[in-house]
C-alpha cells in the first residue's frame, strides 16, 4: 500500500503535464492577459491552417515540445482568420510558421521561424533568457533581426495605443522613416484619422500611396483603398481595374511531350479604368508566353487574349502556373494553374 502510495505522489508530481494548455486564435489583449497574470512569457505562433508546415509544427509541438507550454503560454494563431490578419501586415513574415515570442510585459523579445529541431531549441532558449537569440530570421525590411525588432516592437506598442484611442504622431513618423512599408504609414494614418486631422490625413494617406505595387496592394488592400478614399472623396471600388478571368483552372488536352501546345486566357477588365498588366511569370519554362510589346493595357469593359505556349519535357500528369500582375484592385497577382496529362 506504501508503495502505491508513492509511486502515486511522484506521477502527481514528477510525470509530465500533459493538461498544458495550448491555446488556438485567442487575441493578443487575451493572451498577454493570461500572461500577465502568471507572469510569464507568451508565445504567438502564426500557422496556416491549409499548410502542411504548420500541421507539422503543432504536432511536434503537442508531442514532443509540450513542456514549452509550461515555460510560456502559447497561442496558435492561423493567418486564414480574418481577425489575425494584422499580425501578417505588420511582420510581413517570408514564412510560416513564425513563432513570436514576448516578455510577460509585452515585449517583442523574438521571431523564429520554422519548424525544425533548431526552431524549437532556440525558441526554448528565448524563453529562458528573455532575450534575442541568434536565430536567423529572413526578413523584407532589409535589417538583421536584432536591429529590426525593437522598431517592430514600437510598432505593436504605437498599434495597441491606437487601437484604445492615444495617438502619439511623433513617435509613429519616426518609426514610419525608420520601417517604411505600407503598415506603419497606415497606422499614422489612422491616428490621423482619429485626430480629424484633415491635412495630416492627406499627408499620410499621399505617403501610403507612394507604396502602392502589386504585390503590397495584395497584402494591404483595404488599407490602400481607406487611402484612396481620404485623397478622393468620390472613390469607387467598383470603377477601379478589376481583372476577372473565365477560369484559374485551365485543363489542356492532347498534349505530347517535347511538342508545343498554344492557348490563351482570355482577360477581362470589369472596372472603369484602364488595367494595366505589368509583368507575367510562369512556374516552369515549358510555360512561355507569347511575345508582346510593351505593357499590355486592356481598356475598361473589354477584354483581351493573352497566348501563351506548353512545351511538357516530361510524360504524365503535370500543374504549371501562371502569375498576371497588374494594377488591378481586386487582384493585383492572378494565379492560374495549368493542368495536363501528357
Amino acid at each position: 500500500m506504501k508503495k502505491l502510495l508513492c509511486i502515486a505522489v511522484i506521477c502527481l508530481f514528477g510525470c509530465n503535464n500533459t493538461d498544458t494548455v495550448i491555446y488556438e486564435n485567442r487575441s493578443f489583449n487575451d493572451i498577454y492577459s493570461l500572461a500577465e497574470i502568471n507572469k510569464s512569457p507568451f508565445c504567438i505562433v502564426l500557422t496556416d491552417s491549409m499548410s502542411n508546415l504548420s500541421k507539422e509544427y503543432i504536432f511536434l509541438l503537442e508531442k514532443n515540445y509540450r513542456h514549452l507550454c509550461d515555460k510560456a503560454v502559447f497561442n496558435l494563431s492561423d493567418i486564414n482568420y480574418i481577425e489575425n490578419e494584422w499580425y501578417i501586415k505588420w511582420l510581413c513574415p517570408m514564412s510560416i510558421p513564425l513563432t513570436c515570442i514576448f516578455s510577460p510585459d509585452g515585449k517583442l523579445i523574438d521571431l523564429i521561424p520554422g519548424v525544425s529541431k533548431e526552431t524549437f531549441l532556440y525558441t526554448e532558449e528565448a524563453i529562458n533568457k528573455a532575450e534575442t537569440t541568434d536565430f536567423h530570421w529572413p526578413n523584407r525590411f532589409t535589417m538583421n533581426k536584432k536591429s529590426v525588432l525593437p522598431f517592430l516592437d514600437n510598432l505593436l506598442q504605437q498599434k495597441r495605443d491606437i487601437d484604445e484611442g492615444v495617438y502619439s504622431p511623433s513617435e509613429l513618423s519616426r518609426l514610419a522613416d525608420s520601417l517604411n512599408y505600407p503598415y506603419s504609414n497606415y497606422l499614422k494614418l489612422l491616428g490621423e484619422l482619429m485626430e480629424q486631422d484633415t491635412i495630416g490625413a492627406r499627408q499620410a494617406a499621399q505617403s501610403l500611396m507612394e507604396l502602392e505595387t502589386p504585390a503590397s496592394l495584395e497584402l494591404y488592400k483595404n488599407e490602400f483603398i481607406t487611402a484612396k478614399k481620404v485623397l478622393d472623396q468620390n472613390f469607387d471600388i467598383s470603377k477601379e481595374p478589376n481583372i476577372r478571368v473565365d477560369s484559374t483552372n485551365i485543363y489542356l488536352t492532347n498534349c505530347k511531350q517535347d511538342k508545343k501546345t498554344p492557348f490563351e486566357v482570355l482577360v477581362y477588365n470589369d472596372g472603369d479604368k484602364p488595367l494595366k498588366i505589368s509583368k507575367i511569370h510562369t512556374s516552369c519554362s515549358c510555360v512561355e508566353q507569347h511575345k508582346y510589346e510593351g505593357e499590355i493595357i486592356i481598356k475598361p469593359k473589354k477584354s483581351s487574349p493573352i497566348k501563351f505556349y506548353f512545351t511538357p519535357d516530361t510524360e504524365g500528369e503535370i500543374f504549371r502556373d501562371i502569375f498576371i500582375t497588374s494594377n488591378a484592385i481586386n487582384m493585383p497577382i492572378l494565379h492560374i494553374t495549368v493542368s495536363a496529362n501528357v
